[in-house]
């Protein structure tokens, strides 16, 4: 595949979660380089969100604690780039410091977080508290007030003691959050117009899949919602429709994330994510049972008016095994994917990517083991999460 250099859209800034740490991790087109480290016991940064312009908020499903950053250094020396729309930017190359902030006490086991259209507030689902919580973030230092939590109502599904409500997602309308609920199978719809923040649908998916994420696509005017499903390892795609106060969604597609392959019973597929380009779909399939784990590429097509479909394209090595977490470079072209693996030989590893057909190379551009990323004092640890500001 031809390539332009990766040098050319400048460093990137990676946030890298794993236990006891938060990772500050530079990328230049060919290595990767860590510039700054914050490092606690008995914590697991294991979801962050960046709001400019230099807040981190980083959850910890190990306790009942959302915990808010400022990135540095020296930020009162620089100053930000204002922007034409008046938001403002400070360089990359002057958020290399964490610096903790406070803490807010919220329901007890958060693993995902995603703000809503104006970032003023911020929704946080939290797995082992089946809870469901928004947080006020309006205010001009980054503070969080806890709004509102939320309880998920009605049975999980047979052989499930819990709810697991798993991520939020905002929808492309920018009013409504997607909540995928992992030991219920369903999904539930959240209207947050007017601050209302109520479920509004809880959308059924097959018995026994599992819901674990989701993202929006969009085409031709229409929005499509896909899925994947942990326990069945299957990619869904569904049709939304808007109907009043909330959305209802209409199954089209459903096949394996393997492609024509069968994965084993203990296999367990992980993230989504969908490129700026509305095509390409990539999923991260974990506990293969193969030397390394993989990355998955589907592609969505909608033909001469036909059904729409998401077909299989290709898959590639993820470099280590578990691969929790991954995300999609923010350059225009997204030319690279940033794999966080849990376990195995390189914790963190970038896939370049070819942004006219989506396809990912199978050798990596850069590698960073996991030995290279253990916290001080521990080992075996590799990251939980990775993300790009």
């Amino acid at each position: 595949m031809a390539y332009q250099s990766a040098l050319q859209f400048g460093l990137k800034k990676l946030f890298v979660g794993n236990r006891g740490q938060m990772l500050v991790i530079s990328f230049d087109g060919v290595k990767f380089t860590i510039t700054g480290r914050y490092v606690i016991r008995d914590w697991l940064p294991s979801w962050m969100l960046f709001k400019e312009p230099n807040f981190l908020y980083a959850i910890n499903p190990l306790a009942d604690d959302t915990d808010l950053f400022q990135l540095g250094p020296d930020l009162s020396s620089k100053a930000p780039i204002k922007r034409a729309d008046g938001t403002f930017s400070w360089t990359k190359q002057f958020l290399d410091k964490p610096t903790f902030v406070s803490s807010s006490k919220g329901s007890r086991g958060g693993v995902h977080l995603e703000f809503n259209a104006d970032k003023t507030r911020m929704v946080e689902t939290s797995f082992f508290s089946s809870k469901i919580d928004i947080w006020d973030i309006s205010a001009a230092n980054g503070s969080l007030r806890l709004m509102k939590s939320l309880s998920i109502t009605g049975n999980p599904s047979p052989g499930r003691k819990h709810h697991r409500p798993h991520q939020a997602v905002l929808d492309p309308t920018g009013r409504f959050f997607v909540v995928p609920n992992l030991t219920a199978d369903t999904l539930l719809i959240i209207d947050a117009k007017d601050d209302r923040y109520e479920i509004t649908n809880i959308a059924p998916v097959p018995t026994g899949v599992g819901p674990r994420h989701v993202a929006f696509l969009t085409r031709e005017g229409t929005h499509y919602l896909v899925m994947v499903a942990e326990f069945t390892n299957e990619l869904f795609l569904f049709e939304a429709a808007y109907v009043g106060d909330t959305i209802l969604l209409t199954q089209i597609q459903r096949q394996s994330t393997y492609g024509g392959m069968h994965p084993r019973e203990t296999s367990k597929v992980a993230e989504v994510e969908v490129a700026r380009n509305q095509r390409d779909v990539y999923v991260s399939n974990r506990i293969t049972g193969d030397e390394t784990d993989h990355v998955a590429h589907f592609a969505f097509s909608r033909k001469d008016g036909g059904a729409a479909r998401l077909d299989y394209v290709s898959r590639v090595s993820s470099g280590g095994l578990q691969p929790r977490s991954f995300c999609l470079s923010s350059d225009a072209e997204q030319q690279f994917v940033f794999v966080a693996n849990e376990t195995g030989k390189y914790g963190l590893v970038a896939l370049q990517r070819d942004p006219e057909t989506g396809v990912l190379d199978p050798n990596p551009v850069a590698k960073m083991s996991n030995k290279e990323l253990d916290a001080p004092g521990q080992s075996g640890q590799g990251p939980h999460f990775v993300c790009e500001i």
